[in-house]
């Protein structure tokens, strides 16, 4: 028998160039904006300030790539005396993320550990009032629709996340005017992880008819999009479209949570640096074939939806993908060849991540995805 749910408390806003009309319809009254450096230097979140005026609390700019427990709580500890009804996360994933991170930290006690209740377990005490206003900057993680957000240790290499159903933002603003000035490494990336998110929302355990159908129009519009947009940087109608790629493929995450694929890029983050993007994707078209092999007709089904008439087909256009937007080049930067994947190996099974992958798996499966998913680049 065939049964499913589906609930999503995002308000979702979806306009290019309507900023300043969004910023005055904020009812919040104690606004504290949490963002990178990178956005107050190029003058956005004066803008922002502008338009907030005395609703605004507090600016924390100091989000880093991959926020790290020990920042976040820092966050948390310099927002308490502000009191903040309201958290506007501006930026990317790692913006996001820290906010739910500080949103959680702030609707407990003082001495509260974040740190113990991710390494730990340390339990929560209450629900977060906080409110968060998600305004993503980058179109790849989705993290505007989740509820739950990617913590690190830097110094032990580990990924936690922290979660919950009062983490999931309020709102989300999506402008696609916002993306016009990312880097072309960073477009590919985010767009790499976009694409990764529903593929891997689809040979997932916990996929149902909700997610399978956002997913399948994520990766329509990523596929169609993605190498167009490289070509034409500034063109705001496929800003628009891979924007909402990533929002889609937020969705079925926000439902599923990812498997293999991520579960192995863990570690090629926090060992090498490799940005997410190229660390979650460079599998995918191994692990598509892999799923393929215990296929209930779901991925024969996707290949088919967007657009190609087999499994196999699907995977050519992702390598062909690949290819166009110079993965391999990216990847050597931070990774220089397959022996130092080896060496970390065993580190690349998350069991919360990878234990929602369609098909079982051995250690000697990974080592011959990775082996596989590496040649293939060359």
């Amino acid at each position: 028998m065939i049964h499913w749910q589906w609930k999503h408390p995002v308000s979702v806003l979806f306009e290019t160039g309507g900023l300043v009309a969004f910023l005055k319809t904020l009812t919040h009254e104690r606004i504290a904006i949490i963002t990178t450096p990178g956005f107050k230097k190029r003058g956005l979140i004066d803008q922002i300030r502008m338009e907030i005026d005395e609703k605004l609390v507090a600016i924390v700019d100091t989000v880093e790539t991959n926020p790290s427990i020990r920042q976040v709580s820092e966050m948390g500890g310099r927002l308490r005396a502000f009191k903040p009804d309201c958290l506007l996360a501006v930026g990317g994933g790692s913006a996001m993320d820290s906010a739910k991170a500080v949103a959680r930290i702030l609707g407990e006690p003082k001495h509260w550990s974040l740190e113990k209740h991710l390494t730990e377990g340390y339990p929560t005490t209450s629900k977060s009032n906080l409110k968060i206003i998600a305004i993503p900057t980058t179109s790849g993680t989705g993290s505007e629709v989740t509820s739950f957000g990617t913590i690190w240790n830097h110094e032990e290499n580990k990924k936690f996340s922290v979660t919950g159903d009062d983490l999931y933002p309020e709102i989300a603003f999506l402008d696609p005017k916002l993306t016009s000035t990312l880097p072309k490494e960073i477009t590919i990336s985010c767009a790499l992880d976009s694409i990764s998110h529903a593929l891997e929302s689809t040979w997932n355990i916990n996929a149902n008819s909700m997610t399978f159908a956002l997913s399948t129009q994520s990766l329509q519009l990523s596929l169609r999009n993605l190498v167009p947009l490289l070509e034409n940087p500034q063109d705001l109608e496929l800003r628009a479209r891979i924007m909402e790629a990533s929002l889609f493929a937020g969705y079925s995450i926000s439902h599923t949570r990812t498997a293999l694929a991520h579960s192995i890029s863990y570690p090629l983050t926090t060992k090498f640096s490799l940005p997410h993007g190229f660390a979650c994707s460079f599998t995918l078209p191994a692990l598509l074939d892999y799923n393929a092999k215990v296929d209930d007709g779901r991925l024969s089904h996707l290949s088919k939806s967007v657009g190609f008439e087999s499994i196999e087909s699907l995977k050519l256009e992702l390598l062909s993908i690949f290819k166009k937007v110079n993965l391999k080049t990216y990847f050597e930067k931070y990774v220089s060849g397959y022996d130092q994947i080896k060496e970390i190996e065993e580190l690349m099974i998350t069991p919360e991540r990878a234990d929602h992958n369609l098909r079982g798996f051995s250690s000697r499966d990974i080592s011959n995805l990775l082996e596989e998913s590496f040649s293939s680049m060359l």
